[in-house]
């Protein structure tokens, strides 16, 4: 590599590693400067209304530290990856069997995408509440249903961006539709399916909580409910910073990771 090329790629590397320390000094300074509002504005308003940030972190505290309160935050956690999966799973179902029986391609893509899409999830946790009653398969039931129209999409749209050229390459070496799936088809829509998961999570999040809320007997939306009936305001913005933390844990970590992952795979394939 000659000089010039060597010091092209400092340069750059310089200016990526300015901007990189910019925007997280404005991250910071955002961060800082909405806790310091937030605290003056809690001075001159009753705890019931704006609990001070103080207060806030001490009840996240017990949240943490109280088993009782943790076994509520692990069975939202549940709910969440059961919903998470039951939707994929039967998303990417009826995706498929849009894409290879066109018979169905306008009623689910057409008729019942836009119908799910267009249903709230708060609908769907009263519809459980009437059928379930107070019980986890409420929460789950409410929360798949409000997740299922993402996963179809998604898996739709990935099906017609599909390859055709290698899809016919596939073809001529076996005609069996498995090995076309399990070979080809979910190799190229693993970063539609990736998407789908790593969005379905983080909605899930919002979508579980109003489900426990109505028609939950455990999990963060039934202590959010009790909150509520006992005026605990701090309560509710612990509750609401334990699920921000987790989510976002989870996506730098683990989501981050994967995407790093399939970046390089794809670009170099």
């Amino acid at each position: 590599m000659s000089a010039t090329n060597l010091s092209s790629w400092s340069q750059r590397g310089g200016t990526l590693q300015s901007l990189f320390t910019a925007r997280r000094t404005a991250t910071i300074v955002f961060v800082l400067l909405v806790l310091a509002l937030w605290q003056v504005y809690s001075a001159y308003m009753p705890p019931v209304l704006i609990p001070s940030p103080e207060r806030v972190l001490i009840r996240f505290g017990e949240l943490l530290s109280g088993k009782g309160y943790l076994s509520y935050a692990v069975a939202s956690f549940f709910h969440v990856i059961a919903s998470v999966l039951i939707a994929f799973t039967l998303g990417v179902t009826i995706a498929f069997v849009g894409h290879y029986y066109a018979i169905f391609d306008l009623a689910i893509f057409g008729r019942l995408s836009p119908f799910l899409n267009s249903f709230s999830g708060i609908g769907w946790a009263f519809l459980a509440l009437i059928w379930f009653g107070v019980d986890e398969r409420a929460v789950i039931f409410a929360t798949s249903a409000a997740l299922l129209p993402f996963a179809i999409i998604n898996a739709g749209a990935g099906l017609r961006e599909l390859n055709q050229e290698i899809m016919e390459m596939g073809m001529s070496f076996s005609r069996s539709n498995a090995r076309q799936v399990y070979r080809i088809i979910l190799p190229m829509m693993f970063p539609y399916l990736f998407a789908t998961i790593r969005l379905c999570f983080g909605i899930g999040w919002q979508v579980v909580l109003v489900a426990e809320l109505l028609c939950g007997s455990s999990g963060l939306g039934t202590i959010i409910n009790l909150a509520r009936m006992r005026f605990w305001t701090d309560m509710v913005f612990a509750v609401a910073l334990l699920v921000l933390i987790v989510v976002y844990l989870i996506d730098r970590i683990v989501f981050a990771y994967i995407e790093r992952r399939l970046r390089s795979r794809y670009e170099l394939s």
